[in-house]
């Protein structure tokens, strides 16, 4: 039976790193994006610590071992973590190739794991959205922060390091309209998210409500709260706005709601309300609409199929 695929389950690890891993790691941590490091990280220590266990580092596993670790891999994750934790030993792999000038991969032509269309998030109804919403405690300083903060996933659909990354300064005005800058995307791709006039009211309450002085415009746009439930002047982490999510979920009877399952949530309830493709993909910071379609959850939806539009 396949395990649960939990990053946190993986991070428990304590082995350091071999040797023969940390110029390879350095070389491939070092060509990805912020957003990406900790996955690739959690990635590269389960590859190490199976390669010990087995008897291996990265510059003796041979053949067999790359086979068995590629079925270990199908035996414990779903596909698509599985897919990703094959991609960074390969990764790993071939920068050992390359900084020791060896011709023999052992992965040559392995085949890697086939990804399905669908995202394995789940898109929230309108119902649910409201009483996700309601179920927030906005008596409390850090409940206006909550409910701000899924206010604005949910309705614009950003990932959750970019809104841990969101300063002061990066709401504006343009065209008329109150806008968000999102400057630290993924690729470090810069661009502009209108901002629905209820979000910016729900973030200037919680804003205003924390009493803080704004003295920079590259101050947080979110802060994290101290155990006694006082304001900090430390930014979010995207690790915190998980367990907000996790958190809010769990009010209304959802065990895992993930960061992840509100930006399908955005893709879905704006595809329902009339919004292209080309607008939902923008939005949500796509290079390929493809990735875009996988995160519709209306697809199935025969109240309004293909079929409905032919009339002879």
């Amino acid at each position: 039976m396949k395990q649960h695929t939990d990053l946190a389950l993986l991070e428990h690890s304590t082995t350091p790193l071999h040797t023969d891993m940390l110029r390879p790691w350095i070389n491939v941590i070092g060509q990805v994006d912020t957003s990406s490091k900790r996955i690739y990280t959690v990635s590269a220590r389960a590859f190490n610590d199976w390669l010990l266990e087995h008897g291996y580092t990265l510059l003796t596993v041979d053949r067999s071992g790359m086979i068995a670790y590629h079925n270990f891999l199908a035996e414990t994750y779903r596909t698509a973590t599985a897919a990703r934790m094959w991609s960074v030993a390969r990764n790993l792999l071939q920068e050992s190739l390359a900084l020791h000038l060896r011709a023999d991969d052992p992965a040559f032509k392995l085949k890697g794991f086939s990804v399905d269309d669908e995202s394995p998030h789940i898109a929230l109804s309108k119902e649910q959205v409201r009483e996700l919403l309601a179920a927030i405690d906005t008596a409390t300083l850090k409940g206006l922060r909550d409910y701000a903060l899924l206010m604005l996933l949910i309705r614009t659909g950003i990932r959750r390091a970019e809104c841990a990354a969101l300063n002061i300064g990066d709401l504006g005005r343009d065209q008329g309209h109150i806008v968000l800058t999102i400057e630290r995307g993924k690729g470090k791709k810069r661009r502009k998210v209108k901002l629905p006039v209820d979000v910016f009211r729900a973030l200037e309450a919680y804003i205003t409500a924390t009493g803080r002085a704004i003295t920079s415009l590259d101050d947080p746009l979110f802060i994290g709260f101290d155990r006694g439930q006082h304001p900090t002047t430390e930014r979010i982490s995207p690790r915190t706005i998980e367990r907000t999510v996790i958190a809010c979920g769990q009010l209304i009877g959802i065990e895992h709601l993930t960061p992840h399952d509100l930006r399908t949530t955005f893709n879905t309830l704006a595809k329902k309300g009339g919004a292209t493709l080309e607008q939902r993909q923008h939005t949500m910071g796509h290079t390929r609409p493809e990735t875009t379609q996988r995160y519709d959850r209306d697809k199935d939806n025969l109240d309004d199929s293909a079929v409905d539009y032919i009339k002879l």
